[in-house]
């Protein structure tokens, strides 16, 4: 078995994870890793061990391996990934998480969990890592973005306006959206030949007429035969300051919505996919939920979850 190693991992300051979901709730203060990952990541509250180690075999092949280990705690993800410094790094954390779990479960020393070594570990064999960056995450940042922080704290009108969205998870998150859109720009002014300021340009709004000029007033005669020019009418405009900000509406993510709405139609849509192996996607790994209906599809491919495992991928 591996030696356990001291590792000297620097932890980056992150704007993801200012504001955990157990400090706001107490069923979950003091909890084991288990349930704070069952009730965040996948809103379940009640569950025994049998079904959360069936949740976590991801190809359901009766074992826990060392990615689904991994897995369990999100080693991989962007989040825990911004927080190792290098490759090297990041995989001394991996294989430090692994290696303890395995000596603290896996009685037989095979480097595998099976249920029955599960059982008799409990959840207590499932410590906490997240002050090593591993909590667990197992969605995209868009997705997780909205299940940790714009759930908890942006969920009603009051808290949805321009004024609300201060926190460090915010801005984070609104600088991620502007830096793909000026990589699209980018793109686009490389294609048309030419700068990205003109691009950006080309991208705003157009100024609707007569902006920042006044109206040319007709000159009319005064009572003395002198032409003079009438004066604009005055508008009882209201003042900018007293102009209510508008409320930002987000819709419903679809990782949010019931799944009897999401899913509704999703037989129907399957059969209009070609059969596994065969068309234009042939083999090709299914990716949205579509195409995990097509018929004949191997079982392996309809795992929960997917996770990269290059260093490249990020």
């Amino acid at each position: 078995m591996r030696a356990l190693l001291v590792l000297p991992f620097i932890l980056a300051v992150s704007g993801h994870g200012g504001h955990g979901e157990s400090e706001g709730n107490p069923k979950l203060a003091g909890g084991e890793y288990a349930q704070k990952h069952m009730a965040t990541e996948h809103h379940i509250d009640s569950f025994d061990l049998g079904s959360f180690f069936q949740l976590h075999d991801l190809d359901r092949n009766g074992i826990w391996d060392r990615e689904e280990i991994e897995a369990i705690y999100g080693v991989h993800h962007v989040y825990s990934q911004k927080k190792s410094k290098d490759e090297a790094e990041h995989q001394q954390k991996a294989d430090h998480i692994v290696d303890t779990i395995l000596k603290l479960i896996d009685k037989n020393r095979d480097g595998k969990i099976s249920p029955e070594e599960f059982n008799v570990a409990g959840l207590k064999g499932l410590p906490n890592f997240e002050d090593l960056g591993a909590e667990g995450h197992h969605y995209d940042v868009e997705s997780e973005f909205f299940l940790h922080h714009e759930e908890q704290f942006h969920s009603t009108e009051e808290t949805q306006t321009d004024d609300s969205y201060h926190h460090a998870e915010d801005l984070e998150h609104f600088a991620q959206h502007e830096s793909i859109e000026l990589r699209e720009v980018e793109k686009e002014a490389k294609f048309q030949g030419i700068s990205v300021e003109e691009a950006l340009r080309a991208h705003d709004p157009a100024p609707p007429p007569n902006q920042g000029r006044q109206p040319t007033l007709p000159k009319v005669d005064n009572a003395e035969g002198e032409q003079t020019k009438e004066e604009p009418p005055v508008d009882a405009a209201t003042p900018v300051a007293d102009v209510p900000k508008p409320k930002i509406t987000r819709g419903t993510p679809p990782e949010k919505l019931d799944p009897n709405v999401r899913y509704k139609d999703i037989d129907k849509e399957g059969e209009t996919q070609a059969d596994w192996g065969t068309g234009d996607d042939g083999y090709k790994q299914p990716k949205s939920p579509v195409e995990k209906m097509r018929k004949n599809l191997p079982y392996k491919e309809r795992m929960q979850y997917k996770f990269r495992r290059s260093w490249g991928d990020f």
